[in-house]
């Protein structure tokens, strides 16, 4: 029998996703791509070894634009979790979204409800932010279907 254990719902997105370990482990840096998120872990598929237990910084070019114009990328902070072959699930600890300059090579689809996600501070309002990311996850999730 198979018991789900996860409190928060999980979107199937695949988003591009550049890490990188911080700490005393030797450090690890990489691409790949999210296979589903939630407001409290994410699962990446990449073709590296990342141990269990190591902390990532994760930073997820995000589907919508900022008012319509702005790239946004959602800076995360957590700890693997697992980790097998074909990638690793983190827990996330921190998570902000940040603006990015624009790219020639950046492509951004805009979600179909054009709405904007103004963040606070995280440690204003973490229950807040938690919030706030697992809506925009589901606007994402949504516009893609």
């Amino acid at each position: 029998m198979n018991i789900e254990r996860r409190f928060k719902a999980r979107y199937p997105l695949e988003l591009k996703v550049r890490y990188h370990t911080f700490g005393k482990t030797s450090v690890i840096s990489g691409e790949g791509r999210t296979v589903n998120l939630s407001s409290s872990g994410v699962l990446v598929a990449s073709s590296d070894k990342v141990s269990d237990g190591a902390r990532l910084k994760l930073t997820i070019e995000w589907p919508s634009l900022l008012n319509g114009t702005t790239p946004l990328q959602l800076v995360t902070f957590g700890r693997v979790v697992r980790s097998n072959e074909s990638g690793f699930a983190v827990a996330l600890e921190h998570y902000q979204f940040r603006t990015m300059k624009r790219r020639a090579d950046l492509t951004v689809v805009a979600a179909s409800s054009g709405a904007a996600m103004p963040m606070d501070s995280p440690r204003n309002a973490p229950a807040a932010l938690s919030d706030r990311l697992l809506e925009a996850v589901s606007l994402v999730a949504k516009s893609s279907s």
